[in-house]
């Protein structure tokens, strides 16, 4: 049985309060006129000395500008300073958007008194818009001299996009016999399917650890959060999550084999399980956050692709928009991806949940009484769809959304 992330009860677009200081790191946040609107569009987050780090980058192969860049810096396991943009993806942009990436990580690195290499950019927005360096070069002296402990809340509101809401979460954890502090930042609401690992992720801890450790830890936190999610479908271009280890705990230095790691490990999945739920739950245009739960597959394999198969389909989305139990939509929707796959099916071991409510017994309706029961639980704004196969023994969970006429509005006019 896998351990399942609490859905919680609150209202989907409301973030947390969180204390926002983590030892070792200070952020600014700047207006430099990438965005139409005039706010902060410019985030910087710096170490006090070079740290550990470990990322997570799209699996899209038209990656961006910065994904290309952040993925390179990441490989030599240090880096000083994350530098993340919103009013642009700087996607499809070719060599002089690899030229203006660079160009803002040195003038980065010029401000700070570190390497370009030990710079991170990140950036997030329209696609195909060549990234205007110049004005995040200007910016740059002005916020490295502003740094400040308590500026991570406003550069997680300076990487926002279409977010109604500012995405934070913190956990504690001993380490050591040290008390060890995890800080997240999130970004997304659209083109949201990040299978990586237009989504970002900062990750901030205290701890001591190595970048291969680190490594560890983020692969196993992103599949239990990030590789689980999913508002539309569309995997972007700039996906990215990285964690930065500053070690200011004072816990000893942990490596990849170390027993301690588990307790890390635990508080960086419980931080990403937290931004993955506020991402889904400010899905654009979302009224209602679903925990698809498919049981009792016949592998791994399939218990994951009809998950996704039902969080992605069109007609079970609209249908949770409604607020209709329309339980042949979801079987129809697992027995199709069954077959497109090669996967065994048998509608006669099929059972279905809507929270509490029993919808379908043996592939067959179970009646008005649980339709009436269905009804009241889809009326909530977060609940749980789960379907036993009854072939075997394997489960996986995806969080998805419903698709209401909002999301079409939203994106229909994202450009103008």
């Amino acid at each position: 049985m896998q351990e399942l992330p609490e859905l919680g009860d609150a209202p989907l677009k409301q973030g947390n309060e969180v204390n926002q200081e983590v030892a070792g790191f200070r952020a600014a946040a700047a207006p430099c006129g990438l965005r139409k609107d005039g706010r902060a569009d410019l985030a910087l987050i710096v170490a006090d000395a070079p740290v550990a780090v470990a990322g997570v980058f799209t699996t899209n192969k038209l990656a961006a500008a910065p994904v290309q860049v952040c993925r390179q810096n990441v490989k030599a396991g240090k880096a000083r300073a994350i530098l993340a943009n919103s009013g642009g993806a700087n996607a499809a942009t070719g060599e002089p958007g690899l030229a203006a990436c660079r160009s803002t990580c040195q003038a980065a690195a010029r401000a700070l008194g570190c390497a370009p290499e030990e710079v991170l950019p990140c950036s997030t927005g329209v696609i195909g818009q060549v990234l205007d360096d110049a004005k995040v070069n200007a910016v740059l002296p002005a916020m490295a001299a502003g740094l400040k402990a308590m500026g991570l809340a406003e550069a997680a509101g300076a990487v926002m996009t279409t977010d109604a809401f500012k995405k934070m979460a913190r956990r504690q954890a001993s380490v050591g016999g040290r008390k060890v502090t995890v800080l997240g930042m999130a970004k997304g609401a659209g083109m949201i399917r990040p299978d990586m690992a237009t989504m970002l992720c900062f990750v901030l801890t205290d701890a001591a650890a190595k970048p291969e450790a680190l490594a560890k830890i983020l692969s196993e936190a992103v599949e239990q959060s990030f590789n689980r999610i999913s508002v539309d479908g569309d995997t972007s271009t700039n996906d990215t999550v990285l964690l930065m280890a500053s070690g200011k705990a004072g816990n000893p230095e942990m490596a990849a084999d170390d027993p301690e790691l588990a307790w890390l490990t635990g508080a960086v999945t419980a931080v990403c399980q937290d931004l993955s739920t506020m991402v889904v739950a400010d899905g654009e245009g979302a009224g209602h956050l679903v925990r698809v739960r498919v049981c009792s597959a016949a592998d791994a394999a399939q218990a994951r692709e009809v998950a996704y198969a039902i969080a992605h389909s069109p007609l079970v989305k609209t249908a949770l928009t409604g607020g209709d139990p329309n339980w042949g939509r979801i079987l129809s929707t697992a027995g199709a991806e069954s077959a497109r796959r090669g996967h065994p099916f048998d509608e006669t071991g099929c059972d279905l949940y809507i929270g509490s409510a029993v919808i379908a017994k043996g592939g067959l309706a179970t009646g008005a009484e649980e339709e009436a029961k269905a009804v009241k639980v889809m009326a909530r704004p977060r609940y749980e769809i789960r379907l036993e196969l009854g072939l075997g023994t394997e489960e996986h969970w995806v969080l998805t959304t419903d698709l209401t006429k909002d999301y079409i509005d939203l994106n229909a006019d994202y450009r103008s």
